[in-house]
């Protein structure tokens, strides 16, 4: 008698398996949260850590962020999940349920005489990457970056990044990576990724917030998951569904998906480039200023070509007259990985960042017509 097929995650540091295959989906679907690092002293919201701990060193001349705790709370424990300190962690008070780091918030403090500080570089919490989940990455930087590239391969840290960002990325590297298995799970990953994506929509989906504004937090990593997300969902499901005007379709909770980030990034103002500026000051890091704005303009312009890729033109609620933007622009220095890289590429008025320079002459908007004509 052959015993039953098993269901096994596959994520990091995560041993659990299952009989059916929804239980494994449910269950992988608690691996992945939608992440939000928060300033402790100015409120400034950031999609990921590292960019956190830098606006604190140069704003607020602090070295780190919260220290991360010497052992997760037993909520996260629990779940398997990276538990990013506290008290409380972030992921119990999404939930909104008691963290167990409360009852400890004095063990590990800087100024416990007993207790050496945490440095914000501390591992010890987290599960180790694994060697195939860095394969993936990679693959994804080297098939698909080059044809998409929203994501800044120079500042992407792995470690560091929003999981669901991290994971979707391996969903298109798994894929690429060729093979029935391996493209397979990438299909099984990607539709748990979509049940999380759906169970999470109210931390992200502001199509419909009246409260939504230009000065909200921008969840940029979440939003370009999403988006890798839609994408993939064009690679497997989209490319035999030609239409007679030669677009691929999108299955319609992905095109409701793709309607909702459309919506929400504007509602969040971040298709108008004086919004953008508005979001960094002169004191900032140069470099990490320029990084920060040719992301968010590279993925607008992304957002733009896969909508305007699947949506007909009767009902598009993203044009052309919306992207008041300029064009991307230096390729070589936002493909720059090393330092020498980045020196050569640099171009010499790189810091002379000003929020009052809005460069409106070179907005992509104000060739709407002549775009259209074309067809971009």
């Amino acid at each position: 008698m052959t015993s039953p097929e098993k269901f096994i995650c596959d994520f990091p540091d995560c041993n659990a398996s299952y009989q059916r295959k929804e239980h494994l989906s449910r269950h992988q679907a608690q691996h992945i949260q939608l992440q939000s690092f928060q300033c402790s002293l100015c409120n400034r919201a950031f999609g990921r850590n590292d960019t956190l701990r830098r606006h604190m060193r140069r704003i607020h001349a602090v070295d780190e962020t919260a220290p991360r705790p010497g052992h997760a709370c037993s909520n996260c424990r629990n779940m398997k999940i990276r538990c990013e300190g506290g008290p409380p962690c972030h992921e119990c008070l999404y939930r909104s349920i008691s963290c167990s780091l409360n009852e400890s918030q004095d063990i590990g403090r800087r100024d416990s005489p007993d207790k050496p500080a945490l440095s914000s570089q501390d591992t010890s919490s987290s599960p180790p990457e694994t060697q195939k989940d860095r394969f993936f990455v990679r693959l994804y930087f080297e098939r698909f970056h080059p044809y998409w590239p929203f994501v800044h391969i120079g500042s992407f840290n792995q470690y560091y990044e929003t999981p669901l960002l991290v994971q979707s990325m391996m969903v298109i590297g798994m894929w690429a990576n060729g093979g029935q298995s391996s493209q397979s799970a990438a299909i099984d990953l990607h539709n748990t990724l979509g049940l999380a994506i759906y169970q999470q929509r109210g931390a992200w989906d502001v199509s419909t917030a009246e409260e939504a504004c230009s000065s909200c937090a921008w969840p940029i990593p979440t939003y370009q998951a999403i988006l890798l997300h839609i994408i993939f969902a064009l690679i497997h499901k989209g490319r035999d569904s030609l239409g007679f005007d030669l677009k691929p379709s999108l299955p319609p909770s992905d095109m409701e998906l793709l309607e909702c980030l459309v919506v929400s990034c504007k509602r969040l103002g971040m298709l108008s480039y004086p919004n953008i500026l508005a979001r960094y000051t002169p004191e900032e890091l140069a470099s990490y200023v320029w990084i920060s704005i040719e992301e968010i303009k590279r993925f607008n312009l992304t957002l733009y070509k896969v909508y305007n890729m699947v949506s007909r033109p009767a009902a598009r609620r993203l044009t052309t007259n919306d992207l008041k933007f300029p064009i991307p622009k230096n390729d070589p220095l936002w493909n720059a990985v090393s330092k020498e890289e980045w020196l050569s590429a640099s171009p010499r008025d790189l810091n002379n960042f000003s929020s009052d320079d809005v460069l409106e002459n070179e907005w992509i908007s104000n060739s709407a017509k002549l775009l259209d004509l074309i067809g971009f």
